[in-house]
């Protein structure tokens, strides 16, 4: 009984912390009958958030850029030095005022070396080896010249541009009996790791460490470089050496991959720097059916015009009455991946493929690659499917389209920007989409005339993205 007690007065001891409340919810009835929907039942798929077709749930892309120049650039141009050449090398020292003029009234002026080697690798004398000029007393081996004070240039050959066209007339003659195999890359490769070029003085040699360097090849023929890592196999058949261990002249055994030679160029300034290099080319953009030089049976294509004013067969043996130009798809490659431009060989005037090279040069840039495949949209040679921004650098404040001056008018980004409608086909001045430049992917937007962004402007294409966009061109 004692126990009992004593537990019983240590229950009722203790206090208990825990509360239970019982909620009482009101509750109605629902009028009417009961019923059972008797239909199979199904599932309803809302096509704009819940699908597997990414043609429905099509993304928009907007790809941002900066329109930068360059203060000081080096520049080498490589040009072939082969038989068929004559003509090519004529127009180039022609029309070469209109890439001078560029770099001359480039805003902020710029400094520049030019320098020229041929596409001749097997002359111990000449490969990579930069060509001389020579006016009155004065001589180089390659141009130099630097902003002059109160505008103009001050040029190592003399006071005025002609000076300049004169010299770069001399360091291109490079002839036409060099190599029959054209090694474009692989000599521009040999200039830029020759000591001879380079210093650590900066204004003592054509290669400087603090300058910018774009590299062009002329030629009239695709590359025929083996990467320097592979033995050159030992040929003098038209098209040229493979880089193939069995010394064949033709089939598989081809010179391979560039990939060795755009990532010498991208890291030719250090890691990081590759946006300082790029390469450019002047070669055929063109994919003809033409005949060969010495009836080589395999087909060749590039562009042709017969000297008697006839036209061109697309087979056989050029008997010397054709000037032809073979496809240069390597070089066309190693331009795409380095943020280059190609121009074509094929045209009779140089001049604008040189002023816009020249442009280029500069470190201003036309063209904007597209990190994505869009849906162009065409309506009535408007690419209906793709809109440009560009805001220069002194653009105002915004934060709705209000605040915007009228050559300015719409608000981006907390930035005044003017829009530019995309054409499909070339303009004079305006902006346009290109997929293909001959046989070579692009899927670039380019600024012409008076449209080109400014320096330290910024860029902006917007698109939707086209899910079945093919990288490929005809």
């Amino acid at each position: 009984m004692f126990i009992v007690l004593t537990f019983a007065l240590a229950v009722t001891g203790c206090e208990d912390r825990t509360r239970a409340r019982r909620i009482v919810e009101p509750f109605s009835l629902v009028p009417g009958t009961p019923s059972v929907d008797p239909a199979t039942p199904e599932v309803l798929n809302d096509p704009t958030r819940a699908t597997d077709d990414f043609s429905v749930n099509v993304p928009r892309q907007c790809d941002a850029y900066q329109q930068v120049s360059v203060r000081k650039v080096d520049i080498l141009w490589v040009v072939d030095s082969s038989g068929s050449m004559a003509p090519k090398q004529a127009r180039l020292a022609a029309n070469f005022e209109g890439f001078i003029n560029q770099l001359a009234m480039a805003n902020p002026p710029i400094d520049f070396h030019i320098g020229v080697i041929s596409t001749d690798t097997d002359d111990a004398n000449t490969r990579g080896k930069l060509r001389p000029w020579s006016i009155g007393s004065a001589g180089e081996d390659y141009i130099s010249c630097s902003p002059a004070g109160g505008g103009g240039l001050t040029c190592n050959t003399g006071p005025d541009s002609a000076s300049v066209v004169n010299a770069f007339g001399q360091m291109s003659a490079v002839g036409i009996n060099g190599s029959a195999s054209e090694r474009g890359l692989y000599a521009a490769y040999l200039a830029l790791t020759n000591p001879l070029n380079n210093t650590t003085q900066a204004f003592d040699r054509f290669v400087r460490p603090d300058a910018a360097l774009y590299v062009v090849a002329v030629s009239d023929e695709d590359d025929a470089s083996c990467s320097p890592m592979t033995r050159q196999t030992t040929c003098t058949a038209d098209p040229g050496c493979r880089c193939a261990p069995d010394n064949a002249l033709s089939g598989a055994g081809n010179w391979g991959s560039t990939d060795y030679f755009v990532r010498f160029f991208e890291t030719f300034k250090g890691y990081g720097n590759a946006d300082s290099v790029a390469f450019a080319a002047i070669v055929a953009t063109d994919a003809d059916p033409v005949p060969s030089q010495f009836g080589d049976p395999t087909p060749h294509v590039g562009c042709c015009r017969a000297l008697n004013g006839g036209v061109c067969p697309t087979e056989g043996t050029n008997d010397g009455g054709l000037e032809i130009s073979y496809t240069g798809s390597r070089y066309a490659q190693v331009a795409a991946e380095t943020g280059g431009v190609t121009v074509s060989i094929c045209q009779q005037d140089f001049s604008g493929a040189l002023a816009s090279l020249g442009y280029a040069a500069s470190g201003l840039r036309r063209d904007f690659r597209l990190s994505r495949g869009p849906d162009v949209r065409a309506d009535g040679g408007i690419a209906a499917g793709l809109t440009a921004y560009v805001s220069p650098a002194d653009a105002a404040n915004c934060t709705v389209d209000g605040n915007c001056p009228a050559t300015t008018p719409i608000c981006r980004g907390g930035r005044c920007a003017r829009q530019l409608s995309v054409a499909t086909g070339s303009v004079g001045n305006g902006a346009t989409y290109f997929k293909c430049d001959g046989q070579n992917l692009r899927n670039t937007v380019r600024f012409e005339g008076t449209s080109v962004p400014e320096p330290l402007s910024t860029v902006e294409v917007c698109y939707a993205v086209l899910p079945t966009f093919q990288n490929s061109c005809p």
